[in-house]
């Protein structure tokens, strides 16, 4: 693959204009026994253009444009799940484990309605998490064996992708939809003389909860969700629409790339 992959990136240089730098995204396409790369041709941080470069010199100018679709779907994809998905996964379990640990050793009945939604959040947190790292786990050993992309990879960014953006609205929803139980346990551990026995960052953690109750019933109205009473359902839509990510802008992309 590191072959192929300078062959490709001393290929695009030809389609390189002054002051700009190549940037090589390191996943292929196969087609008819040939790697096809998407080139992003760079200035300032900013995008100047774009280019599918076969390894290979005369190749098919139809493969090389069939490959911009999988190669800009998969690449849009991964970087809205970077995007999106980075900082949810990034919270510490701490933040949920020490704060149940405190309240099933104490089981005061005024906290257990506060331990469950906590419970719950600390679930869903945790599958969000699992969803987020096994997509960049996979395409590490995608990388490790050098292979090129498959419709194997495509399928499993849509779906992490319809994943994340479900469990983030489920996240939301169910923490909008219980401040005040949330407010009473807090409440009821700084009553019961438990609530400086969390670190903390994690009662700031459970404070800007609180406190953010309006920004986030304003983020759940604006989150771009397909909804459905059925989850199975909804996400089968939610996965409908990730598999047409910015079509749009792929269309104009393919009729301005610089090669082909």
């Amino acid at each position: 693959m590191e072959r192929s992959i300078y062959k490709a990136r001393k290929r695009a240089k030809k389609y390189k204009n002054w002051f700009e730098t190549i940037s090589l995204n390191p996943f292929p396409w196969l087609i008819n026994d040939r790697l096809y790369f998407m080139i992003t041709y760079m200035k300032r941080n900013t995008i100047q253009g774009v280019a599918i470069v076969s390894d290979k010199k005369q190749e098919s100018v139809n493969d090389a444009r069939e490959a911009h679709h999988p190669l800009f779907l998969f690449y849009r994809l991964m970087n809205h799940i970077h995007a999106t998905g980075q900082l949810r996964s990034n919270i510490d379990p701490s933040y949920f484990e020490d704060a149940l640990q405190l309240s099933q050793n104490h089981g005061l009945d005024d906290l257990k309605d506060g331990q469950a939604l906590i419970q719950s959040l600390y679930e869903k947190q945790t599958h969000f998490k699992e969803i987020f790292e096994n997509f960049f786990a996979h395409l590490a050993l995608v990388q490790r064996k050098k292979q090129p992309l498959s419709k194997e990879e495509i399928q499993l960014a849509i779906h992490t992708s319809a994943s994340l953006e479900m469990l983030h609205y489920e996240i939301i929803l169910e923490t909008a939809e219980n401040f005040q139980v949330l407010n009473n346990w807090v409440e009821t551990m700084q009553k019961e003389k438990l609530w400086d026995d969390i670190k903390q960052p994690q009662r700031v953690f459970y404070l800007q909860m609180i406190r953010n109750k309006n920004a986030m019933e304003e983020e759940l109205k604006n989150l771009p969700v397909v909804k459905h009473k059925n989850r199975d359902e909804m996400l089968k839509l939610t996965k409908e629409k990730y598999a047409s990510f910015k079509d749009d802008a792929r269309k104009k992309e393919l009729n301005e790339l610089r090669y082909p």
